[in-house]
């Protein structure tokens, strides 16, 4: 790809998605470029770009989403999970006894392992989970992506990584070669397209907001306002799950790293959220440094 047409393909990027690439991304966006290059039968990138440039909008907004598509598999990074499943759902099955309500947001959940994983851990480990009500929204600004997530089909491949046979086997079943999620998890899930650009509307309160290397390329500006949202979106001292080694501009304004939790932080306590409690599931206690099982 010529380096005018990279240039003008970041600032399709930076103006509709709030990507902030640099030239040290060239080769992800030139690898991308190629792959939906091929799959769309083009001669090559010359020719795409030019249709680009003339405002094909539909065109347009399949790049974006191809270039935005994240890598993803069942269950990455475990100890994210581990804690999840160790640590706090406990918390939460403590505070929201009453309740028995438990919202979490899956955003950029790309073609739905994360949405899925989430409901696989908490059926197996929230005590007597069938009885509560619990809430799982997915978004991601791919359409294709949330389409496949739907949809709760993956490959055989698809499935072994990041599960073992007997998680396979009980959240899943066959359908042909492939493997359908089971519909006790898919029906606590709901997919939507979002663009963190805008807001999200007509929704209550999340528990733990998965927000994993999905800021990344975002420029720092962007990344205060986007986790000043989130922030919006959480109950009181709500937990947030953010990538390995993820550095997130502004997240200390509203954020407390919980010690030796790999890529967790808890919701500092705002006036304004401190309003919000008594329409939500409650305060959630500070979370000290606990001991997780190997």
């Amino acid at each position: 790809m010529k380096k005018s047409d990279f240039d003008y393909v970041t600032q399709l990027l930076k103006k509709y998605a709030g990507w902030n690439l640099s030239a040290d991304n060239y080769f992800l966006v030139d690898n991308k470029i190629y792959n939906f290059v091929c799959e769309k039968g083009y001669l090559g990138s010359d020719e795409l770009i030019q249709e680009l440039r003339m405002g094909q909008k539909s065109m347009l907004w399949q790049v974006i989403e191809a270039l935005t598509l994240s890598d993803t598999y069942f269950f990455r990074d475990y100890p994210v999970f581990r804690s999840f499943e160790q640590l706090i759902l406990p918390r939460l099955r403590e505070v929201n006894r009453q309740s028995r309500q438990l919202r979490i947001w899956s955003l950029g959940c790309s073609t739905g392992q994360e949405a899925y994983s989430i409901g696989m851990s908490i059926a197996d480990n929230l005590v007597a989970a069938s009885d509560w009500s619990v809430s799982i929204l997915g978004t991601d600004i791919s359409t294709t992506a949330i389409s496949k997530a739907q949809r709760g089909i993956y490959t055989q491949l698809e499935v072994q990584t990041g599960m073992n046979i007997r998680r396979i086997i009980k959240h899943f079943h066959k359908a042909g070669d492939n493997w359908v999620i089971n519909e006790n998890i898919a029906n606590n899930i709901k997919f939507l397209r979002y663009n963190l650009l805008d807001d999200l509307s007509n929704v209550e309160p999340f528990d733990v907001i998965f927000c994993r290397y999905v800021l990344n390329y975002f420029a720092p500006e962007l990344q205060r306002e986007i986790i000043k949202k989130i922030h919006t979106y959480q109950v009181p001292a709500g937990f947030l799950y953010l990538g390995l080694h993820e550095k997130v501009a502004g997240l200390e304004d509203y954020y407390d790293e919980v010690t030796g939790i790999p890529c967790l932080y808890q919701a500092k306590m705002t006036p304004s959220a401190v309003k919000q409690s008594s329409a939500t599931t409650g305060n959630m206690p500070t979370l000290q440094r606990p001991h997780l099982k190997r």
